[in-house]
């Protein structure tokens, strides 16, 4: 000691330097430090990308070399499709030096308070940028720890509170390697909510994690459900079941959320949820009587997981005779989890569910049919079921019945709707020939164009609508058939049909008439295929310039072409008219004509657009020359035309956009011979017709409502006029 007193004795002079110097060197970082903290050089400095990160503070201060302090911190980024907000009013850190030597950025313990965390995924992919030749950096936290986390937002899931949480975590830069350590979360009066459901308010949740070393190649967004480690307890109030109907909430959960109790103690590692998981669940079921006065139903739930499997019951006991009850017990002997198959456990889905209930509201089955969305279930039902299952698929055994649902099916741009019964059953004895089949019947019907629900299409009763599939449960969407079927539907209003026809070329001005439909349908509500039929009397129909009236019946024969489209091949296609009379011509009501469309094609869609290729037999010529002109208007012998009997005629058409087109309409017999081509557009009709009686024969070319006669060379003429539509339409 007296060596070491003597040293100094001796060499005070250099010490104090040595001391001044390093008092010198500290206050100069003290400046350096907190003018670039205090001032807009650290924020330009560290905010260069903004699109990615970017931070903000009210002031802070650094003590040493590597530590900071500040205040109103507020932190964010964009990586890929995330992004991220940190906000804490004031943290303390300490930035490791020596690291940076090797391209770390490092940091010890980070204490933070009152903070608010927010991840959310938006549409912007940011991808990461690589530097060819640079090493990427790398960023450590040893702990990022707070003993007031206020709230915590990740997607849809949000945790508010008051807890105390602890992050560990590693990121190597440029699409590197990523790890989060072992991190913790304990909030004693947590709000726990998924979407707009609040599953727990007031209660402890206890939250583990950690996330090994991977790469993004390896596993991205729910990918790393296969990788991580997580514990969850819960222990506090729960929401109830409320399955009335509140400002159009699908999820029935959520209503009065102190009114039952959620403990669990679940564990998940590596995709799979570890034996010895639990989870309890006690909650009232509200809904309503008959009579509307509230009701209230005690149900309890139980979740046990054992090493060969997870076992789940449901129990609703009856209250009183006639009371809804609900016994369900299940197993599913898969206990992984993951992205690659999230259906996994409904696959491996075995044990059986018995309920009855009268009057349940069914909104909450939307959430069932959400694979199949052309197809709603509303209003109150009396539901009957006794469903057995078996590695994901009812047995034969299995059934459910439901009375006086409100059912909508939307197909081809309308809605079916009306009061119907459903009886799902399963077919088949074994596991190749087993079938789902559900038989659903409206009573009664309307059907309307989902754009304007209030103009009625269709007015009918004993609409059928069954749905077959085969495989397991998991795949009932995916394998689904469906074929819709009705008789005899009256249209209220003939006019509402316009909207597929070419505007102002045809028009429907009235009559009374019936439809009738069976239809096949995909998993999609898409039409496949079917036979649709329309009886019309007293129709009144504008076609150009021309009034008709009469008689028909059409039925049409469809097949789609191609998948994902409304392109159909028009197998056969048949019109009947009868009683037609065209008003401006003054002739008798006794036209009549059969009509059939080959080779022929629709397009469905408002309007129509259609293209095939026609035969006609036809009482005789006097409406195909009143479409080109009255009786008076042409030579005196073409009258014998009219008087010439009955003829047959082929040609061409098209209905695109705004027009028709009737091109190489050829009708004759054995006394006369008739060529025609047409467009109707706007109203408005043009075209050529040539007749032949005998020796005589004329041309007509109308447009534009003038008529021009051509009597020598009319032959000629016409054979030299273009044609409407080439070979190829």
């Amino acid at each position: 000691m007296e060596s070491f007193n003597s040293w100094c004795a001796s060499h005070r002079r250099p010490l104090r330097r040595a001391g001044f110097v390093l008092l010198m060197l500290y206050l100069l970082y003290l400046l350096a430090a907190n003018v670039f903290l205090n001032t807009s050089i650290g924020e330009q400095v560290i905010n260069r990308k903004p699109d990615r990160f970017q931070a903000r503070w009210d002031w802070a201060l650094s003590a040493y070399p590597g530590h900071i302090h500040a205040h109103g911190v507020v932190l964010g980024g964009h990586a890929r499709t995330n992004r991220w907000f940190v906000a804490s009013p004031r943290a303390d850190g300490r930035i490791k030096l020596v690291p940076l030597l090797w391209r770390e950025v490092g940091f010890g313990t980070i204490r933070a308070a009152d903070v608010s965390v927010h991840v959310q995924r938006v549409a912007e992919d940011k991808p990461t940028i690589k530097r060819p030749g640079k090493p990427p950096w790398e960023l450590s936290f040893d702990a990022i720890t707070t003993p007031s986390l206020l709230r915590m937002d990740f997607y849809d899931a949000r945790v508010r509170g008051h807890g105390q949480a602890r992050f560990v975590f590693r990121k190597r830069l440029q699409g590197g390697a990523m790890e989060v350590g072992p991190s913790t979360l304990h909030m004693p009066d947590a709000i726990l909510e998924v979407g707009e459901v609040e599953l727990m308010r007031d209660g402890r949740l206890d939250l583990e994690i950690s996330l090994p070393l991977h790469t993004r190649e390896r596993a991205q967004g729910a990918e790393k459900v296969g990788l991580m480690h997580a514990r969850m307890r819960v222990d506090g109030p729960a929401p109830g079941i409320d399955l009335v109907a509140h400002h159009g909430q699908a999820l029935p959960l959520g209503a009065r959320a102190s009114a039952g109790r959620l403990r669990a103690d679940l564990t998940l590692s590596r995709g799979a949820l570890m034996p010895d998981s639990w989870l309890d669940w006690s909650a009232p079921v509200f809904s309503r009587g008959l009579d509307g006065e509230a009701v209230r139903h005690p149900l309890g739930v139980a979740l046990r997981t054992r090493r060969e499997a997870i076992t789940l019951a449901a129990r609703i006991p009856p209250t009183s005779e006639g009371a809804p009850w609900l016994a369900a017990d299940l197993r599913v002997d898969d206990r992984r989890l993951g992205p690659d198959d999230w259906l996994r456990p409904l696959r491996a889905l075995g044990g059986t569910v018995r309920t009855r209930w009268p009057a349940m509201p069914l909104r909450w089955i939307d959430v069932f049919l959400d694979d199949i969305p052309w197809l709603e279930l509303n209003g109150r039902a009396n539901l009957d079921a006794d469903v057995s299952l078996d590695a994901g698929a009812m047995q034969a055994s299995s059934r459910v019945d439901v009375e006086d649902a409100q059912l909508q099916a939307r197909v081809l741009d309308n809605r079916f709707s009306g009061q119907a019964r459903a009886r799902l059953r399963m077919r088949g004895e074994d596991d190749a020939s087993r079938h789902t089949t559900i038989a659903i019947v409206m009573q009664q019907f309307t059907l309307a164009p989902i754009v304007a629900p209030e103009s009625i299409d269709l007015r009918g009763r004993d609409l059928r609508l069954d749905l077959v599939s085969t495989g397991p449960l998991a795949q009932f969407h995916e394998n689904l058939d469906a074929h819709l079927h009705f008789d005899d539907a009256q249209v209220p209003d003939l006019r509402s049909y316009n909207r597929y026809l070419p505007t102002q070329s045809a028009q429907l001005l009235g009559g009374s008439a019936s439809a009738s439909a069976d239809i096949h349908l995909d998993h999609a509500g898409e039409m496949l295929g079917g036979r649709m039929q329309m009886r019309g009397q007293d129709v009144r129909f504008v076609l150009g310039p021309s009034r008709l009236g009469g008689n028909l019946v059409l039925d049409s024969r469809l097949s789609r072409v191609a998948k994902g489209g409304r392109r159909y091949a028009l197998d056969e296609m048949a019109v009947r008219l009868d009683g037609v009379r065209l008003e401006s011509s003054g002739a008798d009501a006794g036209w009549w004509a059969r009509m059939r469309l080959t080779q022929g094609e629709i397009d469905w869609q408002e309007p129509f657009k259609v293209a095939g290729c026609g035969q006609v037999e036809m009482r005789d010529a006097s409406v195909l020359l009143g479409l080109f002109a009255e009786r008076d208007a042409f030579p005196g012998w073409v009258g014998n035309l009219v008087d010439a009997g009955q003829a047959r005629a082929t040609g061409d058409l098209r209905i695109r956009g705004g027009e028709i087109v009737l091109d190489r309409v050829e009708a004759s017999n054995k006394r006369f011979d008739l060529k025609a081509r047409m467009r109707i557009a706007a109203g408005a009709s043009a075209g050529d017709l040539y007749a032949r009686w005998g020796l005589l024969g004329m041309g007509m070319e109308l447009h534009d409502g003038q008529r021009k006669m051509h009597i020598v060379g009319a032959r000629d003429w016409y054979d030299a006029r273009p044609a409407l539509l080439t070979e190829s339409e």
